[in-house]
């Protein structure tokens, strides 16, 4: 297997893999959807709410907002941990990190609440960003409240996944054949820019082929069936844009680790009802 970085950043990731069968590639993919954890915001305790939102919408707003969860591994036990202990375990510190948000309208003019006004009892569990907003106050209306979270799995609800984005698509391979008469039709309609005229021929512009669409129209004005678009067998691109909750490198750490754990089950499992050795 290769693998080659063409974009990353603190909130993407872009990826050229080859040499690594596609239900392998889906199998991170998903696995970092649905199975690695995050902290979240899961109860609410509204202590008052005047404001024109019922406690349902701001609370849902609440949930939403992406946590920085890079050391919550170190500090809180995992889903299934705080799940199994049932009402035992409802606001221990050790499954939640509280939050406390106070807020009252302005005597002139409007106020705004935003993420950053929520204040954590950990400082390292905090909104990755200051200004999502949650509601807007006028006088006389007032929100208070204790928000809990807690490490969940994509797979319980979106809130609690490490990425917003997680695609693959094929890596395109276009072909010119020589019965090419250069006349352009195809250039005119390929939205992505990728051709153009070389030596009175169509060529592919190599620097763009890999953001090819595969939508074909190329193929379909060339009269003299001139154009291929296909793919490449075992090559592909894997894209990832990240709620800042994790690492980049983190997050596919943590999602090869849990795929390989799996797998071991799986193959224990298997022994010992005897179907393999």
């Amino acid at each position: 297997m290769n693998v080659e970085i063409l974009e990353k950043n603190q909130y993407a990731l872009k990826l050229y893999i080859r040499d690594l069968p596609l239900h392998v590639l889906n199998a991170i993919r998903r696995t970092v959807i649905s199975e690695v954890p995050v902290m979240a915001i899961d109860y609410v305790i509204f202590i008052e709410n005047s404001s024109v939102f019922y406690d349902e919408y701001i609370a849902h707003r609440l949930g939403l907002i992406p946590l920085d969860s890079e050391n919550a591994y170190d500090k809180y036990k995992s889903p299934e941990e705080c799940m199994e202990a049932g009402e035992k375990r409802i606001f221990s510190t050790d499954c939640f990190a509280k939050f406390d948000l106070e807020a009252e309208g302005l005597e002139n003019g409007m106020l705004t609440i935003y993420s950053g006004d929520l204040v954590p009892s950990d400082p390292d569990i905090k909104p990755v960003f200051d200004k999502i907003p949650l509601a807007k106050l006028v006088k006389g209306q007032r929100i208070k409240l204790e928000a809990f979270a807690r490490l969940g799995r994509g797979r319980e609800h979106i809130k609690w996944s490490p990425v917003s984005v997680a695609t693959h698509k094929y890596v395109p391979k276009i072909i010119v054949n020589d019965n090419c008469n250069g006349c352009g039709k195809c250039i005119d309609v390929c939205p992505r820019g990728l051709l153009k005229l070389s030596d009175g021929k169509v060529s592919v512009d190599k620097s763009r082929e890999l953001s090819c669409n595969f939508c074909r129209l190329c193929e379909q004005v060339c009269e003299l069936r001139a154009i291929k678009v296909s793919h490449k067998e075992n090559e592909y691109i894997l894209y990832f844009e990240f709620t800042g909750a994790l690492s980049p490198r983190k997050t596919l750490v943590e999602a090869s680790n849990i795929l390989i754990k799996k797998l071991d089950e799986f193959e224990e499992k298997l022994k010992n009802l005897g179907v393999i050795q």
